[in-house]
């Protein structure tokens, strides 16, 4: 399925309650990238209609990519509620924790390839579709230019065959989302199939991650519409991603890359201290609890009693 008008009917199913809302822009070519004159790891585009882009190599397989009809480039996401003062990113794209690979841009005739590291955007001259690159390897290709919309955006992806998908944050039940459609929204649901702490950060067993960096509700389709097409959308009128690309092949070397990359950008987890690593929601993860005490407080076959 591929189009402007499969965009807008998958947008308009998936997260927007009026069809009418999910109007969608496709983007129309690219005029122009250059090398920024104020930091040599930042890339600027010039997209067709005046719609700006930018594209900023962080680390040797990390670039933000950020496509801004207002052409602000704000520097962390916007907080659902003036009250919330969470950031997504650990630190700030200037910081001194990043090496900052120097980007060049060159000219292929049909396509301009942007290139920071072993990471190179290719970008579609006559229609403005992205694509990347590891070295001479193929990750990622966008089978639809970006879609931007006042009420949403849309990015569509190709899929490969023996592609998996992961990620997603807590996805009640679930670990493994090809073929799948996930909500990046706080269902406060904590049974199967639910959603409690949503996470726009996924990955695939190919080779590449995306995180992206919005705080607003969207909806990653991996494979559930059309097998051959990932369709990921947030109800913003912004595109703001990182991209984590991996260097080396198979699942466990992919797995760890990510991994490392993602925390790169968003800091290390926590580590709990000994006592914090117990069995923890015993009844929404663990049905057949176990107890020491008997009687009315022993926990029942399938939590149908909870330990006291």
């Amino acid at each position: 399925m591929k189009g402007s008008a499969v965009l807008v009917a998958t947008a308009a199913t998936l997260v927007f309650a009026n069809p009418q809302q999910a109007i969608a822009t496709p983007l129309k070519g690219v005029d122009s990238a250059t090398v920024s004159q104020s930091a040599s790891n930042v890339v600027d585009i010039d997209f067709a209609d005046g719609i700006k882009g930018r594209i900023t190599f962080l680390e040797d397989g990390i670039f933000r990519y950020n496509v801004d009809p207002k052409g602000e480039f704000s520097e962390y996401a916007t907080p659902r509620s003036k009250s919330h003062t969470a950031k997504i990113q650990a630190q700030p794209d200037t910081s001194d924790t990043y090496s900052k690979p120097s980007a060049t841009v060159a000219d292929k005739g049909d396509t301009i390839e942007i290139t920071g590291g072993k990471a190179t955007v290719i970008l579609d001259k006559a229609t403005g579709k992205m694509s990347i690159k590891s070295g001479d390897r193929g990750v990622v290709s966008e089978s639809a230019p970006l879609d931007l919309d006042k009420k949403g955006t849309v990015q569509t992806l190709a899929k490969e065959k023996s592609e998996n998908f992961f990620g997603g944050g807590t996805q009640n039940g679930r670990f493994l989302h090809t073929n799948q459609t996930i909500a990046i929204s706080n269902t406060n649901n904590w049974t199967d199939g639910g959603v409690a702490s949503p996470n726009p950060f996924y990955w695939t067993s190919d080779g590449y991650g995306v995180l992206r960096n919005t705080f607003a509700e969207g909806s990653y389709d991996f494979g559930s519409t059309d097998s051959s097409t990932v369709t990921t959308l947030h109800s913003e009128n912004e595109f703001d991603a990182y991209y984590f690309v991996a260097t080396n092949e198979g699942a466990s070397n992919v797995a760890t890359e990510m991994l490392q990359d993602y925390y790169k950008v968003t800091g290390n987890p926590v580590l709990l201290p000994e006592y914090g690593f117990y069995l923890g929601h015993l009844n929404a993860y663990n049905r057949d609890g176990w107890s020491t005490t008997s009687g009315q407080k022993k926990v029942g076959d399938q939590g149908q009693q909870v330990l006291e």
